[in-house]
């Protein structure tokens, strides 16, 4: 059964808005799982008009579906102020460098500038946008910091329109499972299993859910521990509140160096999951319940001229 995990929704918000001018640092991760959706996309015959990229973050990956979709509509959405910010500024019309040949390649350069997509800042379980709004509703590592999951995924039913596609991905429960067994309390990731059954009950159908481990490697644990806050933080609502001593950090410090491997470098695992939804051709309507259609019945002997 899915569980809401035990994050301080705030707490959320707070954390990405300090970090929202050095995420790139750790952007890496990001990057990789969005370009493993992307490759996703091959397998799928759609032209969407409207896409809608929940938990959009910097705005990188607005930018890689422009591209691929040149005459859609885009919109991004994070709850993070700060953050959908950052993502205004990587949309602004284009100066110099990587940044500038991206917006270029996907044909965002200064003919089209800011109105490539549109940022809001809004909350994932209560995204301000009519019914049926979207024909691509993309949504990359964001699922498991929302604070309510199935209010969120019935929240993607809602936007998306009949016959649309959901594509998304999560961390799984193993992930950064050797910081777990080192003793860090860490917020819980979600079954796969779970949200393809979250799905079908939020109306979504034919969902396909698979997982693959991918195995990180830093040279410090300073490094490590850098990077994981920058992916996030600790957001949880019985979090610690105050400084860590010099004894416990290097506590913590001599437990990561057990994570070395042969090479010397530090490993840790993250398992992604990623998934893929249709909305049926006669949506479910809000709580639950189904359109009816009402055919005329021809009687027998009348004339079809």
């Amino acid at each position: 059964m899915l569980a809401p995990p035990d994050l301080d929704p705030l707490a959320v918000r707070r954390q990405f808005a300090r970090r929202a001018a050095t995420a790139e640092r750790a952007d890496f991760l990001l990057r990789e799982i969005e370009q493993r959706m992307l490759g996703r996309l091959d397998l799928v015959k759609i032209t969407p008009a409207s896409i809608v990229d929940v938990g959009c973050g910097r705005g990188l990956g607005l930018l890689a579906l422009k591209q691929r979709y040149p005459q859609a509509r885009l919109l991004g959405i994070d709850s993070a102020p700060a953050v959908a910010q950052r993502a205004r500024q990587t949309l602004a019309p284009p100066g110099k460098g990587f940044l500038a040949r991206l917006r270029a390649a996907a044909g965002t350069g200064s003919s089209r500038g800011a109105d490539a997509a549109q940022i809001v800042a809004a909350d994932a379980q209560a995204l301000p946008l009519p019914a049926s709004f979207a024909d691509l509703v993309w949504s990359n590592l964001a699922l498991h910091w929302f604070a309510d999951p199935l209010q969120a995924i019935a929240e993607w039913q809602r936007v998306i329109r009949p016959q649309g596609l959901l594509g998304f991905s999560f961390f799984g429960v193993d992930t950064f499972i050797e910081l777990r067994r080192a003793g860090a309390r860490l917020m819980a990731f979600h079954d796969m299993h779970d949200i393809g059954d979250a799905l079908v009950h939020a109306g979504f159908a034919d969902p396909v859910l698979d997982t693959e481990r991918l195995m990180l490697q830093w040279l410090s644990p300073e490094a490590l521990l850098s990077d994981l806050q920058t992916l996030g933080g600790n957001a949880l609502r019985g979090r610690f509140r105050g400084l860590l001593g010099r004894g416990q950090r290097a506590e913590w410090l001599a437990a990561i160096e057990g994570l070395r491997g042969a090479d010397g470098n530090l490993r840790m695992s993250v398992e992604v999951v990623y998934g893929h939804a249709w909305c049926p051709a006669r949506k479910r309507l809000p709580q639950g319940l189904a359109p009816l259609q009402f055919v005329p019945r021809r009687r027998p002997g009348a004339s079809t001229a």
